[in-house]
């Protein structure tokens, strides 16, 4: 299942955090940050291991983007593009801190297993002949 390119699973997020932009607007509520959360435990799940370090920082830029992506298309100006994404970025903090976490929960347990499966210990008793 963890066999998915970064891009790919940064795309999954986007959709995840497009819907929920769409769904609760510039007042984010708990539609968002459910979405959110699924969406950023989803890729972190489905991607490639190396791919843990794009994924699980990626929501916060991911919301921004958005924000400024849907601001540039309603024709703001570059002064207007400042005052308009801080806000609604501000206000989805708890559900965009949320997202980093259970993604950091997903990658340490992604790699603390392969780590624990892949240790060698040196206190293992060896068969030794005398």
């Amino acid at each position: 299942m963890a066999h998915l390119p970064s891009l790919a699973a940064l795309a999954v997020s986007a959709v995840f955090t497009a819907v929920a932009h769409r769904l609760d607007g510039e007042q984010p509520g708990l539609v968002f940050g459910v979405l959110v959360v699924s969406g950023v435990l989803l890729a972190a799940a489905m991607v490639r291991p190396i791919g843990l370090w794009t994924v699980v920082p990626a929501p916060p830029l991911l919301y921004a983007g958005l924000v400024t992506g849907v601001s540039v298309l309603q024709g703001k100006s570059l002064g207007e593009l400042t005052i308009l994404v801080a806000p609604p970025v501000v206000r989805a903090f708890p559900h965009l801190a949320v997202g980093v976490g259970v993604g950091l929960l997903v990658a340490a347990a992604r790699l603390g297993g392969t780590w624990w499966g892949n240790r060698s210990s040196s206190t293992e008793r060896e068969d030794v002949v005398d």
